[in-house]
């Protein structure tokens, strides 16, 4: 019984958020609420009713009669061209009342979902209209080919010399840097480049921020003597993987955290403060009057090729580390794993102190060699945005690894 009512209570949440969202948004517009906060409230308990029942048509016949009543009050409105989005909620509306019943959790988060998109019509509907281009429409087709058709069907196994290529892993590279660079330009037209461009460094960092680095690079390559957006989103990227491998290890182990939690907060103070500073100058160089990024191709299919090619060298590179060192070898193994991926060495060895297969105090050094290797990575990767670009990332980034390294010793003698 319970557990009943707390999905007829997730059921009528949904229904009175979907609904109070509809009624609002039809009246700021002038236009008569077709079905508004009651009207969800009740189509959402009448699903979860229905999915409460022993019977499975119950439903299904449900949909089909709203469905037709609102096929008949769309057709007594239609003169007022009022579109079909409320129709379509109220049907979705019903679906998870119903889902709520044995999924709630789901339900609720499809919900919010669900009041996202209704109440940001206006903001999606820019983006459709000003910012996207019809040709970046028709690239944004080919990288979905790319990402759902090709990706797929590449080997997810490692081959070539010592091992060390993944085409599966290589590609994916190649779809990171394609989307960062083209979240940067779209960013870049929302917020300015001044916000734009860091902002999407610093969330494009939580999926790879060697890649968007690598994306910032070729981004830089373009803006000629406008690189302060670009150096900040780099540096602000940086700071997305020191908050990862803080929770990564977190989740796998609390005692490596604690054992590294003082040497990462502080890189992460570091490259946190210089990305601050950077985004300052952004801003200030915006507010000067400069003219930020030119249009160019938002997805630079050669620029992510490039950065795929540098990234298979330096797997490559890590593979031979591993080879020379030997399996024995923790530090070499994790200094390896971090030329392409510091978070995996990261949870790697942060598991290995979760099953008592390593002290806590032995995992510091490991991890932060993964850290450093991936700084090096960084570093090469900048190096396609030319020397403007490259050298304050990279004091950027030396300067927080070398915090890192600087309080992780200060930590082993004290």
């Amino acid at each position: 019984m319970d557990s009943l009512i707390i999905s007829a209570s997730v059921a009528l949440g949904i229904g009175l958020a979907i609904g109070l969202e509809r009624e609002r948004s039809q009246a700021a517009d002038g236009v008569e609420a077709a079905a508004g906060l009651r009207t969800f409230a009740l189509a959402s308990l009448s699903g979860a009713a229905c999915a409460m029942l022993p019977s499975g048509l119950v439903l299904p016949v449900m949909l089909l009669g709203a469905a037709l009543l609102m096929a008949v009050s769309y057709h007594r409105s239609s003169s007022r061209d009022t579109g079909t989005t409320t129709e379509f909620a109220l049907l979705l509306t019903i679906l998870l009342g119903a889902l709520a019943v044995t999924h709630p959790e789901l339900a609720a988060a499809l919900a919010t979902a669900v009041v996202l998109l209704l109440h940001g019509k206006a903001f999606l509907h820019h983006i459709a209209r000003s910012v996207v281009t019809r040709e970046e429409m028709g690239e944004a087709l080919l990288l979905a080919t790319a990402a759902l058709i090709v990706w797929p069907l590449l080997p997810d196994r490692y081959m070539g010399p010592l091992d060390a290529w993944n085409p599966h892993a290589i590609w994916l590279v190649v779809l990171l840097v394609l989307v960062a660079g083209a979240a940067g330009h779209i960013f870049a037209r929302l917020f300015g480049d001044r916000l734009g461009l860091p902002i999407s460094g610093l969330f494009g960092g939580f999926v790879s921020s060697t890649a968007t680095i690598g994306a910032m690079a070729v981004l830089a390559r373009k803006t000629g003597d406008h690189m302060h957006a670009p150096v900040a989103a780099a540096l602000l990227s940086t700071v997305a993987t020191y908050v990862q491998m803080l929770l990564l290890l977190g989740a796998t182990s609390f005692a490596a955290l604690k054992a590294l939690a003082l040497p990462l907060a502080a890189g992460l103070a570091v490259i946190a403060v210089l990305g601050g500073v950077w985004l300052w100058r952004s801003w200030h160089e915006a507010r000067g009057g400069t003219e930020g990024l030119p249009g160019g191709r938002t997805f630079d299919w050669r620029g992510a090729a490039a950065f795929a090619v540098l990234f298979a060298v330096l797997q490559l590179v890590g593979a031979a580390t591993q080879a020379w060192a030997g399996n024995e070898g923790l530090l070499a193994l994790a200094v390896g794993a971090g030329f392409a991926d510091a978070h995996a060495a990261a949870t790697s060895i942060g598991a290995m102190v979760g099953a008592g297969k390593l002290e806590a105090p032995a995992a510091v050094w490991p991890v932060l060699g993964a850290l450093t290797a991936n700084t090096v990575s960084k570093i090469v990767a900048s190096a396609a945005g030319g020397l403007r670009f490259a050298v304050p990332v990279a004091i950027g980034l030396v300067l927080s690894t070398s915090a890192t390294w600087a309080v992780a010793w200060l930590q082993r003698l004290a």
